[in-house]
């Protein structure tokens, strides 16, 4: 078993920002980030890969920062920790030891229990390549057009779906208005009116 100072699981936005964080801050210590994707894409550009973005390929955060800063990188999915051994296990039965463990693996879409949720042609927006190229090309097929939530995600993605393409959108939100966790009413109001 390979032991490092510091084992970050996760390497998107927090995980990449904890490894280089560790390694600027100790650049004597060992610093390995395990991730699941082989390629990851950059969080906070997703919406724009509808549109903007010639898609997920073009949203990648580049494998170029680990190297740069000497943190290694094992692409496997963690699905043991030992904390008495300090030590995590792979789906691909690798084993790291450590002695510093952060845990990074961002967020993951809350899909609402509808019946139906796992008929083709409905989509979370999940952190995968792949998923994110099925999830496209079935856009570039639709007519219709039905976001689940009025967020800073659902409104860039509605904007950038009817920026390239000709569909009909409509916005489900649970609260009274658009962006309401974020603004106050009033601006809310407006914002709605402009994505009319």
């Amino acid at each position: 078993m390979k032991h490092y100072d510091v084992v970050v699981i996760g390497g998107s936005a927090a995980g990449l920002t904890a490894a280089i964080t560790a390694r600027r801050h100790y650049p004597e210590k060992s610093v390995i980030t395990v991730r699941i994707e082989e390629q990851v894409v950059i969080p906070c550009g997703i919406p724009y890969i509808f549109g903007t973005v010639p898609g997920p390929d073009k949203n990648l955060i580049p494998d170029a920062a680990l190297d740069k800063n000497g943190i290694d990188l094992l692409v496997g999915k963690v699905t043991d920790i030992d904390r008495e051994k300090r030590a995590i296990t792979t789906d691909k039965g690798d084993q790291v030891g450590y002695d510093k463990l952060v845990i990074a693996t961002g967020s993951v879409p809350i899909v609402p229990p509808f019946p139906g949720r796992e008929l083709p042609g409905i989509f979370a927006v999940e952190k995968s390549v792949p998923y994110l190229n099925r999830m496209l090309e079935a856009l570039n097929n639709a007519k219709d057009l039905v976001i689940v939530g009025c967020g800073f995600i659902g409104v860039e993605l509605a904007e950038e779906c009817k920026r390239s393409r000709d569909v009909n959108i409509k916005i489900v939100e649970m609260l009274r208005h658009c962006l309401q966790l974020t603004y106050d009413v009033e601006f809310s109001i407006q914002a709605e009116e402009a994505l009319k």
